[in-house]
């Protein structure tokens, strides 16, 4: 398989606006982003694109990155947990795609 020369990149959140703004900046970065508002959403998504990073909102429930870790297609993915101040800080986002892009 060819390396990926952009990141790809799951975002989950159950407040929809969360997840859909922090995609929107890393978006904006370059990666690809798929914005997900639940634990089955990211669930599906993630293991269905193998993606190089996971970020999670610290109010889903620990046992999704369990399961994240588990699943082949998402072992190798750094997962990451948001920070309360994720969106006031931009150069977080513009940090997580330039380390989504490393690891891919």
């Amino acid at each position: 398989m060819a390396r990926r020369t952009v990141p790809l990149i799951v975002v989950a959140s159950p407040a929809g606006y969360v997840a859909d703004q922090v995609a929107a900046r890393l978006r904006r970065d370059g990666a690809v982003v798929y914005a997900t508002h639940s634990q089955g959403g990211c669930l599906r998504v993630a293991t269905s694109i193998a993606p190089d990073m996971v970020l999670l909102d610290p109010v889903l429930p620990k046992r999704l990155e369990q399961l994240l870790r588990a699943h082949p297609a998402t072992a190798n993915a750094r997962i990451v947990q948001l920070s309360p101040g994720f969106l006031n800080d931009l150069s977080h986002a513009a940090h997580a795609t330039q380390v989504a892009l490393a690891a891919a």
